[in-house]
């Protein structure tokens, strides 16, 4: 593998730590990265993407162009959606957050060789990346919500299976859940780590997460579903939510579980200006927004789950055994 970072120090470390699994080639020069490329294949690509000689995203076009199947992984120091969309689409495999975590960098790297793979040359955008990558973008923007986004996925397939949900239908439930607060990234992060009560005017800022969470996902194929579930995961079955004040079955059916499983989770857990509510209030919480904040069907299945299921949705199995 090559390894590209004008950081010395960084690039020695990256490499020392890859040197079992890899064979790697390491270079602080981008210019001679370029070159490097020219002239031998390589199967995996590690760019950072802040490069003063040459950008990241140029030295990947340039990869890409003379490989197209080749697996490049971009990271960077400075996380944004437009940077992981900007990335994702020029045909990056991922996007990495610095400081790097070791244990997590190797398996993201063989994730990366393996659907180089499978995909083949110039087959567009990679969904799981996209939503890998501007997860893990969300997550770097509000530390206090960290783990939120993959505990709101298995929440959704918990309470999707219960209720009977198809398998496409599932799919969408897993997209949505993973990137429907993608939007907070436009929030400012003295408003989204606040430990006090929201202004009124910082409140609307909030609000406005749905909509530009809809617009960052707008170029990338095969999400219309899930960008539809992103602007409703903050709407009331009574039409009394945000942005557009749906209401009932205006709603569609993944967004309505998707609602149920995000509360749920931001009740479950402490946050920066409250605690994790307990069982029984919460089962409250849920019995007495039947038919107001949530679809009355799907609130009584899933009061019946925190009834009887209540740790397993507080932290599903396949999360507490990591």
């Amino acid at each position: 593998m090559l390894v590209v970072d004008d950081d010395p120090a960084i690039l020695e470390l990256i490499a020392a730590q890859l040197q079992p699994e890899f064979e790697v080639t390491a270079t602080a020069d981008p210019l001679r990265a370029s070159d490097l490329t020219r002239s031998r294949a390589y199967d995996l690509h590690l760019y950072d993407l802040t490069m003063d000689e040459l950008p990241g995203i140029e030295l990947l076009l340039l990869t890409l162009a003379r490989s197209a199947e080749a697996a490049v992984v971009l990271m960077t120091g400075e996380p944004s959606v437009e940077r992981a969309v900007e990335a994702l689409r020029a045909g990056a495999t991922d996007l990495l957050l610095k400081p790097l975590r070791f244990d997590a960098l190797s398996a993201s790297l063989w994730r990366a060789l393996h659907k180089a793979r499978v995909r083949g040359p110039q087959n567009g955008v990679r969904v799981a990346a996209v939503h890998d990558a501007l997860t893990r973008a969300v997550e770097a923007k509000d530390p206090t919500t960290s783990g939120h986004g993959e505990r709101v996925r298995h929440l959704c397939r918990i309470v999707g299976e219960a209720i009977g949900c198809s398998q496409a239908e599932l799919a969408i439930l897993d997209g949505a859940a993973a990137l429907h607060d993608i939007g907070k990234i436009g929030v400012p992060d003295a408003v989204l780590s606040k430990p006090a009560r929201l202004t009124p005017e910082e409140f609307e800022l909030i609000k406005r997460h749905p909509e530009v969470g809809a617009r960052i996902l707008e170029p990338v194929p095969g999400l219309d579903a899930v960008r539809r579930c992103v602007v409703e995961h903050h709407e009331r079955w009574d039409g009394r939510g945000y942005p557009y004040g749906r209401r009932g079955e205006e709603i569609s059916l993944p967004g309505r579980v998707l609602i149920l499983a995000e509360v749920f989770d931001a009740l479950a857990h402490a946050r920066s200006y409250k605690e994790a509510w307990p069982k029984g209030e919460i089962a409250a919480f849920f019995r007495s927004g039947r038919g107001s904040h949530f679809d009355p069907h799907l609130a009584d299945t899933f009061v019946d789950l925190v009834d009887r299921d209540f740790d397993r949705l507080v932290e599903p199995a396949a999360l507490r055994s990591r």
